[in-house]
């Protein structure tokens, strides 16, 4: 590990204007897009609102802190020496950063870099950490719109022919993905295809890969030893972690369904959830806010439900899933930036603090002397 302390850039002038820009974006979605393109209106909207009892709200914020606990199995797998109560605390300042900043989710690499950094883990073990939990979450968002679409096609659901081509579409496209990355990690035949074609789709783009051709190929290898190394015995665990806080969070939707008049079988709540995960990764505002909302009442309309309610539905578990975690992310990041993150901008270390040695783990005991020298907190 280097000695030397990470560094926090303070944002620009060209990030305000992003953030901005992204605010209003979502404000037009949601105040004007929504009602406009489901042919609905704010008094609808605000009726169905207004059923919301205290019940249904209170069991919403308990499925959502479940739901963000499943996570940091997740995180917890992909780095050894992360607790559990710091994983949560990462995933609520990500998620807060995601939520706040357009294209958010790499400001909160940045950010959960830093805070990594200062907890004394070491450049590598971060980056694969990273590799690992991408893959994780990029394939469950591809997996989930496949389960909604066998769902939709071999359910109960009477859906419009488009909605039906569409789902044998996604169905195939995410099925298609989750088995390559599969075949990638288990293969070494696959991998080798896989970097050669990578070498072929870079090469006029990239001066590196024109100037050497076995770029490619030593970055898939590498990226797949990282991972097969990082994952071990523990995928299971990971992979337990990330459907539990789907489940939960599908959870908290159907209630928010249910409590504002969204009377669709379960089945349509699946589709519809499961095509707003697959729009948070495309969409482009702040945590997908606005685009996810705009699309999934979409998808709940068109399978029969009532706009009002479908658009309700869409708010009230934006209001849980994208705001509610904010006051913890703030406070969260707040407690870290008074004691390590302040001292980032300026590259200096902040107060010391050691990472726990790691049974059977080469160096780790090493990591943790460096921890010290290089000032995490």
């Amino acid at each position: 590990m280097s000695r030397e302390a990470p560094t926090l850039r303070a944002p620009g002038r060209r990030e305000v204007l992003q953030s901005l820009a992204g605010l209003a974006a979502v404000v037009l979605l949601i105040a004007f897009g929504l009602p406009h393109l489901l042919d609905t209106s704010w008094d609808a909207i605000g009726t169905q609102l207004a059923r919301l009892r205290a019940g249904p709200a209170v069991a919403m914020g308990v499925l959502l802190l479940a739901g963000l606990y499943c996570y940091t199995f997740v995180l917890t797998g992909s780095l050894p020496g992360l607790r559990a109560g710091r994983a949560l605390r990462l995933n609520a300042v990500t998620a807060t950063v995601a939520n706040l900043v357009p294209l958010g989710a790499a400001v909160g690499v940045g950010v959960a870099w830093s805070m990594l950094r200062t907890w004394g883990f070491s450049r590598r073990a971060i980056s694969s950490s990273f590799l690992v939990t991408g893959i994780w979450n990029l394939l469950a968002r591809v997996a989930l719109p496949v389960v909604g679409s066998l769902v939709l096609v071999a359910g109960p659901l009477d859906a419009p022919d488009a909605v039906v081509t569409g789902a044998w579409v996604a169905g195939a496209v995410g099925t298609g993905v989750v088995a390559l990355t599969t075949l990638v990690l288990l293969s070494d035949r696959v991998s080798a295809v896989v970097a050669a074609g990578v070498r072929v789709v870079a090469r006029p783009f990239s001066r590196q890969v024109r100037a050497s051709g076995s770029t490619a190929d030593r970055v898939v290898v590498d990226q797949r030893r990282r991972i097969l190394e990082t994952v071990g015995s523990r995928w299971a665990t990971m992979t337990l972690g990330m459907a539990g806080q789907f489940v939960l969070l599908f959870g908290l939707y159907w209630v928010a369904a249910r409590s504002v008049g969204m009377d669709l079988p379960v089945a349509a709540l699946v589709c519809a959830y499961t095509f707003r995960q697959l729009l948070t990764v495309l969409a482009v505002t702040p945590g997908g806010l606005g685009v996810t909302e705009v699309g999934t009442a979409g998808v709940l309309v068109l399978l029969g439900g009532d706009a009002g309610a479908a658009s309700a539905t869409a708010l009230l578990y934006a209001v849980y899933a994208h705001l509610l975690v904010v006051p913890f992310g703030l406070a969260a990041l707040a407690h870290w930036w008074s004691r390590s993150g302040r001292a980032l901008v300026g590259g200096q270390p902040g107060p010391a603090e050691t990472v726990p040695a790691l049974p059977g783990r080469r160096g780790t005991q090493d990591d943790s002397r460096r921890s010290r020298r290089d000032g995490p907190g």
